[in-house]
């Protein structure tokens, strides 16, 4: 997989260099900070500017980057840096990027934002690797991998230094696994993403229900490999919550995203229904692609519940689960914050597109599918 792999991490590029540009035009900034778009609104420009860290800052909220960004220099949160997030220990309790880039980084500080934009390029590496080996062993083209880094959620991480490629690109590998049966590395694979995004623990939770009720063998076989899948993310993430919660003060913002769920087609319709009047204004410079991206998501999910309603195979069980997930998405997130809604979406979106995959009905070689000769 190492050419999808390399083609994956040049899309990626292409698309933060087009952000640079992007930014450069619009004198947000061109250094390597510009992309997480920090804002004034949270102090947290204060906070860099008094450890004398050089960042590009815009008027006003900036954009959710800016906290992995915040907390890279910080990433056991020893220094009090939630302090200058707008919902502490929500934003604390997703670290693994921020971890990665400060390991990158080698803990150096002027390395730290441009080794927090490299996570999600190799991530976007990653994830395309990973879905082209899911589908290579459909008897797919692994070049179809690709279509990982085409997802808006991706795009949208990639460009703006949040976590969606590096949790997606996990939760795709944990799949990989666990459609080999690799129960304990997928379950860490499924661990290291819940940790990235707390959502994508829901990967484990869809493939741990497909092995033990589809699966052909013993009961205890089935069990046991259930609790390496969902058992190692369980673990990580309730350690790291207990740490954060004794890290970081309580704060009225603590259970906050419980609101950005409704029964499903409900948050869809008012969505709509925003569009049809004319006042969609998405939070991104999109134009009627954000219309076109919205809706054609919609009809991706509702296609993927009907084909998982037929379908046994794994890609069916996960691919229902984060269908039904994103039909429930409600609030004001699909209403005008365009680009939160195609990130908290990406993974229902991959779901899906893969359930879709699995299912048609032509197969080509094993030799096409692996590009063997």
């Amino acid at each position: 997989m190492w050419p999808v792999a390399a083609a994956g991490l040049a899309i990626a590029a292409v698309l933060l260099t087009l952000q640079f540009v992007r930014l450069s035009r619009n004198d947000l900034g061109s250094d390597s900070t510009a992309p997480f778009i920090v804002g004034t609104s949270w102090q947290l420009d204060e906070r860099f500017a008094a450890e004398g860290i050089p960042v590009s800052v815009t008027p006003g909220n900036g954009y959710d980057g800016q906290f992995f960004l915040g907390q890279a220099y910080d990433p056991l949160l020893l220094d009090g840096a939630p302090s200058s997030f707008d919902m502490p220990r929500y934003r604390a309790r997703r670290p693994l990027a921020s971890m990665l880039g400060w390991t990158l980084a080698a803990g150096q500080a002027p390395a730290i934002p441009g080794a927090l934009l490299a996570v999600g390029l190799l991530a976007t590496a990653l994830g395309c690797a990973a879905t082209g080996r899911l589908l290579a062993g459909l008897w797919l083209p692994r070049w179809l991998g690709l279509g990982f880094a085409a997802v808006p959620g991706v795009v949208v991480g990639v460009m703006f230094g949040t976590a969606e490629p590096l949790a997606l690109g996990l939760a795709v590998l944990g799949l990989s696994l666990a459609a080999d049966r690799r129960a304990l590395p997928a379950g860490l694979a499924f661990a290291a993403a819940g940790l990235a995004k707390e959502t994508y623990l829901g990967f484990a939770v869809a493939a741990a229900a497909y092995l033990l009720v589809a699966r052909t063998g013993g009961w205890a076989d089935r069990i046991r490999e259930v609790a390496l899948l969902v058992a190692p993310g369980v673990l990580l993430l309730a350690g790291w919550y207990a740490y954060v919660s004794w890290q970081v003060p309580p704060n009225s913002t603590d259970n906050i995203g419980a609101d950005a769920f409704t029964l499903p087609f409900t948050g869809w319709l008012r969505a709509f229904r925003v569009i049809a009047h004319g006042q969609y204004v998405p939070d991104a410079p999109v134009g009627p692609l954000g219309v076109v991206l919205l809706t054609g998501t919609f009809l991706l999910l509702v296609a993927a519940v009907l084909v998982a309603a037929r379908s046994r195979a794994l890609l069916g069980w996960v691919g229902v689960l984060f269908a039904v997930y994103g039909l429930s998405i409600g609030g004001t997130v699909l209403e005008d914050r365009f680009l939160s809604a195609m990130r908290t979406l990406a993974p229902c979106v991959l779901a899906a597109g893969l359930l879709l995959l699995s299912a048609l009905p032509v197969r080509v070689t094993r030799r096409a599918a692996t590009g063997a000769g």
